[in-house]
């Protein structure tokens, strides 16, 4: 794919400046990251990407061609697979794994679990199995302007900024690139990945699995990434037995992992509303509310907040009714 250097480049971060990036970032409808940092325009392009990354600047910029039976197939490695079938990152194999890290750190990197891979990152996986030129330019662009809820690419911006010659202060902060925006051997340990003899090894919990990863594997998403594909682990017991396996186990440790982060999600946006006042509430309502803290709900005080929400929720729909 023409992407080898990129991925073992690495970078000093300015984190200051990335944040002036991305919180002047203008809204737009092309191709195109407008924004200022330290008085200074700067517009990011697909082929000023290309020629800092020094990656191919053509191939496909969206996946609405490739069907997700067709890529999850493909990232299965199985030929029929049922449209619904419920996928971890647990029960991809080895080699599969590994790209679809390499999607979600550098290529289209998110926050939170990487346990549940979207469609898109699925069919980034395909078409990086299956050989499909991908415009990553055009990709690293439109992921930059989707405004996520972390902010991405700081190697990248920190290079691109180095090279327009902007007048960086000799006492800007700096630091350097963590583990989880480099792809080492360090990052796939915390995989339970481990390459031993010239053979990836997948640990588990009764030992060592070793898997054939084929040397010749050959390696965008539009805008719309709110399509999540059906990841919930079929952790069922089968058929044959009652007991439960470790694949089954795997899933759902996973899916309890998923879990805790989307309730952190949940939580951090009750945070970020500010309850009313107790003493303005009615007083059957504080009476109740308390009763139920005290005796019926016991709950953490970081919880309170939700509990609030929940009663208040309950006595308006009372009301109405």
């Amino acid at each position: 794919m023409g992407w080898f250097d990129y991925l073992c480049s690495s970078h000093i971060i300015y984190p200051r400046l990335v944040k002036l990036f991305y919180a002047n970032l203008d809204s737009s409808t092309s191709c195109i990251a407008n924004s200022f940092v330290l008085g200074n325009p700067i517009s990011i392009t697909p082929e000023l990407i290309a020629v800092t990354l020094g990656i191919p600047n053509s191939g496909i910029t969206h996946f609405n061609d490739v069907e997700k039976v067709e890529a999850l197939g493909i990232c299965l490695e199985q030929p029929n697979v049922k449209p619904i079938m419920n996928v971890t990152s647990s029960h991809l194999p080895i080699a599969t794994r590994i790209i679809l890290l390499l999607v979600t750190n550098t290529f289209l990197p998110r926050e939170g679990s990487h346990t549940l891979p979207s469609e898109r990152d699925l069919k980034f996986v395909a078409c990086v199995k299956n050989g499909t030129p991908m415009n990553l330019t055009y990709l690293i662009v439109n992921h930059m302007l989707s405004r996520p809820n972390h902010i991405p690419y700081p190697m990248l911006l920190s290079r691109i900024f180095e090279s327009l010659n902007l007048d960086i202060p000799n006492d800007e902060q700096y630091v350097k690139p963590s583990h989880k925006q480099l792809i080492n051997k360090v990052g796939l340990r915390l995989c339970n990945i481990r390459f031993e003899d010239g053979v990836w090894v997948k640990l588990h919990a009764g030992g060592r699995e070793r898997v054939r990863v084929q040397v010749n594997v050959r390696a965008g998403d539009d805008e719309v990434d709110a399509q999540q594909f059906e990841m919930r682990a079929n952790v069922g017991t089968s058929s044959n037995s009652s007991r439960p396996t470790l694949e089954s186990l795997q899933a759902m440790m996973d899916l309890a992992q998923a879990d805790i982060e989307y309730l952190k999600g949940r939580m951090d946006q009750f945070c970020e509303v500010k309850p009313l006042s107790f003493r303005f509430k009615p007083i059957f309502y504080r009476c109740f509310r308390m009763h139920s803290l005290n005796f019926l709900l016991p709950i953490h005080l970081e919880l309170h907040l939700l509990h609030s929400h929940v009663f208040h929720c309950i006595f308006k729909l009372g009301c109405v009714m």
